[in-house]
């Protein structure tokens, strides 16, 4: 699968010439196989973010669905072969935000920071060079970044895009998150997350830590980048000493009798659920 493009056609279970010619199409036009849309963004409140006054928003470039079908068989015969660190949690089979979180549980000290514009950041040249670092021979891996990123970026709306990602992320910083951990610190990244913990104080190693991801062709949102040692929200979930937690306004829309019985209903799924998840820390 990773020597030839025909192996990894047989892999994905379709034609080396489906392959080829969508990624030919690509290389012509690839609106034809994209569509694209604005999607506000919104804060943990669920409420879309202001700035200036403004509704941000985050390009959406969904592919359609014949080339979303190939993206899909990528992802899951041919890229979750490749194994990644544990501390990997976004695009990951069987982990999400909140398990994320759970990973940091009992940690005091915390330094917290996202990584601006995280998919146009990652660009197809390496994309493409993770991949054959991680194995890919050159024409695979050619082929399947050609077939996973637009306008020569991971776009935002592909089953593809949080797994390249984070390879991106391994590839150029696995180094770097051996050596936190080395000195006793406890690493995370969901997507564009990047959670750092430790049950000392470390607060003098952050601008050291800040420097080194920079150096690393990361991109560091400040606005978003902080240290603390308080019942930090990490990924959407409060994180305690002796357990994780809904944000407050999860019980309170779960209560609200305003709401329409299937919204609350998704507040308390998500109360118990992290509930669960906390009692089933290791």
């Amino acid at each position: 699968m990773k020597r030839r493009i025909k192996d990894l056609a047989y892999t994905l279970r379709l034609s080396k010439s489906l392959l080829n010619n969508l990624a030919s199409q690509l290389d012509k036009d690839e609106s034809v196989l994209y569509r694209n849309w604005d999607e506000p963004k919104t804060d943990e409140f669920g409420l879309p973010r202001l700035e200036n006054g403004v509704v941000q928003t985050r390009p959406i470039n969904a592919p359609v669905a014949k080339l979303k079908l190939v993206q899909s068989r990528l992802l899951r015969h041919a890229l979750y072969k490749i194994d990644l660190p544990k501390y990997f949690y976004g695009g990951m089979k069987k982990k999400d935000a909140v398990l994320n979180s759970r990973y940091h549980q009992g940690n005091k000290f915390f330094f917290l920071t996202d990584l601006k514009d995280f998919y146009p950041s990652v660009n197809s040249k390496s994309v493409e060079k993770a991949l054959r670092f991680f194995g890919f021979y050159p024409d695979v891996a050619r082929i399947i970044t050609r077939l996973s990123t637009r306008g020569g970026c991971i776009p935002q709306g592909c089953p593809t895009s949080s797994f390249l990602a984070s390879l991106v992320v391994e590839h150029s910083c696995s180094d770097l998150f051996e050596k936190y951990q080395n000195e006793g610190l406890k690493v995370s990244i969901y997507v564009d997350d990047i959670t750092i913990s430790s049950p000392f104080d470390f607060k003098p190693k952050t601008n050291e830590i800040i420097s080194e991801l920079r150096d690393r062709g990361l991109k560091i949102n400040f606005a978003k980048t902080h240290y603390c040692s308080y019942n930090p929200v990490v990924t959407g979930v409060v994180v305690k000493n002796n357990g994780i937690c809904a944000l407050p306004h999860n019980y309170d829309r779960a209560m609200d009798p305003e709401r329409i019985v299937a919204s609350r209903m998704g507040y308390v799924q998500r109360i118990n659920y992290i509930d669960r998840i906390s009692k089933n820390a290791p």
